[in-house]
């Protein structure tokens, strides 16, 4: 083995042209390959970072019926579950929190968690210094305790052992630091940098609060337990609990209320696997293309080196010893060009978060480690094998005898020889093909995305979030006053036209949602009744985000706490429930109880606006309710400028300070950037796979370039002689081109095979385009036509100027 190893080496060396040639193609296609596979790995195969993270599941409510797949879980359901699935080993129940840390610095936003004590033995992870909270400090009253992550003991407290047992302020209130977890552990994202006790209280435990979905449920399984045993469990728990409550039953019935689990791996991928799994087929056929070229030069470089192996042959060697001699000569190849194609894949990686693909899911753990290591390496050997077999079973077959006579004469090669070549340009140009289409759909789908109107107008308008702490704001009038005197500020800075504040806005991934009543509405008998999104804006909101006022009035600063409840719905709204009649005045109701509840009736009508993504279906109504009428905590800062947006990021949060010197202003962004980082669930895929295919693209030229050259030149007699029988330079080159023409049709036909067969797989991920558009489908074929016949014109004139003479001399 060894001597055949080095004479693979000395053997590629003496050629450094095709060696070169061929080891950057690799290079390009294996480092592709692994840049990918990277974020594969990390995001779709790569388990938690969690003990037996397998057997961690999600469990959820869902209301069907109402258009509500996903809607978290309420206190008691999660009581209920906890002690009623059999299949559970253990359950936590967390929700998201957001604290305000203050100290002798600049005011910090936190990114915490309220979780229950059973969340660190549910994930079985424990504190690397001091300790995580036990049940007992998840009471009302004992629950000021607080477990830091790494980042943030190591950041703010400068990794200080000394921390443990002193008190931090959070939210202007004081937490004992119990602990500090170790440096690899994150839940659910390493965005989190704090954990606090989720104390429940009597009032949250009892049946009142079931339909308070805000958390949500993590559990581990047994062993031996399956999601079809928790379902059956889920099920029998809320059977039970429709006997149990009447009143409740029918709204669960027509809802189609029911609890759900799912395994928490595919939970959060779900939405990113199929475009991912996409564009890793998208660089697997590069690599293919790559390997067929990579392939048909070692199919020429055996032709050249056929008097080399008769000899070898006619010394004793055998087609085994021969095909061996090929192999290793192939696998030396392709592992220099996987070597190299880490350097690609390290580039590649770096490049991500620039293409987006670091805000997808997990996308923080994208690295060059190990898996992706043995990737390569397993790559690089698999393709070194299958790309060298076919030239080394070829070379092998041959008759030594007859090659020794006729090698040093004709040196050209066999039919089979010629024959394989050009199948593997065929089977380039249908890659190729499958490649361009799939690229130009994703491009046109992308192209009506972008022309899609949201509903409001983004340019001009800046944002920025923050959250007030509930103890120093614990009173309805603080929330208002701080509101009013920010918003003000605010107002009064240059070029800003309009400024307004909202508990959630579009294109953030958050959302509100919950069911109302109306007096005015009749629902007929079975039906699942209202349900909406819900938002709570100040007047300056519509003007600051440009919505469109379709009838009645917008909300004012009359609309107070002590004046009359009112709402403004959008359209979508008015047609489900009143159509052809006049929404204004009709009534809402919501909170309070069934014998007083709180009624809110409508003034103003307002055009629908997107809400998730540009792509999405508007299908559920929304309802626009006063801040001042009901304030939260949470709030999003809006505000429009005539100049640049992104230029007033510095003086939002020195408005914001000068209200309250605490108080910690973040994620400060302009409506555009917002819109376009969940456009990059769609922008990623479709660059990486026109980057991919425009390499396809150029390999499968070079491929059809390669064959009629190496067909010219192995014809050259042949066209000496025809052109000696009277045959004209144009006859010869429209030999030539006849030949190429021949390989693009053969193969253009068999792509747009391949694509249609798998063409309900591009269709999932495309948006305002057919997966068989006509014109897409045939733009694909008519790009690679031109640039592959482009190609063929330089054999055809190199075949067209042979001189009969020289030919007939050489033969």
């Amino acid at each position: 083995m060894f001597p055949d190893l080095k004479f693979a080496l000395r053997s590629l060396a003496r050629t450094p042209g095709f060696t070169a040639v061929a080891v950057l193609t690799l290079a390009l296609c294996i480092g592709a390959n692994s840049a990918i596979f990277s974020v594969i790995n990390a995001i779709l195969l790569k388990p938690y970072p969690w003990p037996g993270s397998e057997r961690l599941v999600t469990v959820y409510n869902t209301y069907p019926l109402m258009g509500l797949p996903n809607a978290g879980t309420s206190i008691p359901d999660y009581l209920d579950r906890r002690a009623g699935v059999s299949s559970f080993a253990d359950t936590a129940l967390f929700t998201r929190a957001s604290f305000n840390l203050a100290s002798d610095g600049e005011p910090e936003r936190v990114v915490g968690l309220r979780a229950t004590a059973s969340l660190f033995t549910t994930l079985q992870s424990s504190a690397s210094l001091g300790r995580v909270f036990h049940d007992a400090e998840a009471e009302p009253g004992a629950d000021k305790v607080v477990v830091l992550s790494h980042a943030l003991w190591k950041n703010r407290f400068g990794a200080d052992p000394a921390v443990i047992g002193t008190t931090i302020r959070l939210n202007t209130e004081s937490y004992t630091v119990l602990g500090v977890m170790p440096a690899g552990f994150y839940f659910p994202s390493p965005r989190v940098q704090a954990w606090v006790p989720f104390a429940f209280t009597s009032e949250q435990k009892s049946d009142a609060e079931r339909g308070n979905e805000y958390s949500n449920t993590i559990a581990r399984l047994k062993p031996g337990a399956d999601l079809a045993g928790v379902q059956r469990d889920l099920d029998t728990i809320q059977a039970r609990n429709a006997e149990r409550l009447p009143d409740q039953a029918p709204f669960w019935k027509t809802s189609g209320f029911g609890g759900r689990v799912k395994g928490y791996l595919e939970q959060n991928v779900a939405n990113v696997r199929g475009m991912l799994w996409l564009v890793q087929a998208g660089v697997a056929a590069a690599l293919l293309i790559g390997c067929a070229n990579v392939a048909s030069l070692l199919l020429a470089r055996a032709v050249a080196r056929e008097r080399e192996l008769a000899i070898r042959a006619a010394l004793g060697a055998g087609r085994a010893r021969l095909m061996r001699l090929l192999l290793t000569e192939s696998v030396v190849l392709f592992l220099a060009g996987g070597g190299l194609g880490l350097l690609v894949a390290w580039w590649g990686v770096g490049a991500f978060s620039a293409l987006g693909l670091s805000t997808l899911p997990r996308a923080f753990g994208v690295q060059l480690d190990p898996a992706v290591f043995g990737f390569t390496l397993l790559c690089a050997l698999l393709t070194g094998l299958a790309a060298g077999a076919l030239p080394a079973w070829s070379a092998s077959r041959g008759d030594a005898t007859a090659a020794l006579k006729e090698a040093g004469t004709r040196g050209s090669a066999g039919r089979h020889t010629v024959f394989l070549r050009a199948a593997l340009v065929v089977g380039e140009i249908a890659l190729a093909i499958m490649l361009l289409a799939t690229a130009g759909l994703l491009v046109r789908s992308f192209a009506k995305l972008q022309q899609e109107n949201p509903g409001f107008t983004p340019g001009g308008v800046i944002t920025a979030q923050l959250s007030l702490p509930a103890a120093k704001y614990d009173q309805p009038e603080k929330r208002v006053a701080f509101a009013d005197d920010a918003l003000a500020r605010l107002r009064a800075l240059p070029g800003v036209t309009a400024a307004g504040l909202t508990d959630v806005l579009p294109f953030t991934g958050n959302n509100s949602q919950g069911s109302y009543q109306s007096p005015d509405i009749v629902v007929p008998a079975g039906a699942p009744g209202p349900h909406g999104q819900q938002r709570y804006v100040d007047p300056g909101y519509f003007p600051a985000l440009g919505l469109r006022l379709l009838r009645g009035r917008l909300l004012t600063a009359a609309d107070t706490a002590t004046t009359q409840r009112v709402v403004v719905v959008d359209q979508l709204l008015a047609d489900k429930y009143w159509p052809g009649q006049d929404p204004l005045g009709k009534r809402i109701s919501r909170g309070g109880d069934d014998a007083d509840p709180t009624i809110w009736s409508i003034v103003g009508v307002v055009a629908p606006i997107k809400f998730q993504s540009l792509d999405e279906n508007v299908q559920k109504e929304t309802l626009y309710f006063p801040y001042a009428q009901q304030p939260g905590t949470n709030l999003v800062l809006v505000l429009k400028t005539a100049g640049d947006p992104a230029l007033l990021a510095a003086a939002v949060r020195d408005a914001v300070r000068s209200v309250d010197a605490e108080q910690p202003v973040y994620d400060i962004k302009t409506m555009q950037q917002r819109m376009d980082e969940v456009a990059q669930s769609r922008r990623a895929p479709m660059l990486l796979l026109s980057l991919f295919s425009g390499v396809a693209l150029l390999l499968a030229v070079l491929g059809v370039y390669g064959v009629l050259a190496f067909s010219v030149a192995q014809r050259t007699s042949e066209f000496g002689i025809r052109l000696a029988l009277g045959a004209t330079a144009g006859d010869i080159a429209s030999l030539v081109l006849r030949q190429g023409a021949l390989l693009l049709s053969i193969g253009i036909l068999a792509g747009l095979a391949g694509y249609l067969a798998l063409s309900k797989i591009v269709g999932k991920l495309l948006y305002g385009v057919a997966a068989t558009d006509p014109a897409t489908l045939a733009a694909a074929p008519a790009v690679l036509a031109l640039a592959a016949l482009a190609a063929c014109l330089l054999p055809a004139q190199r075949a067209a100027r042979v001189n009969p003479l020289d030919a007939l001399r050489a033969e």
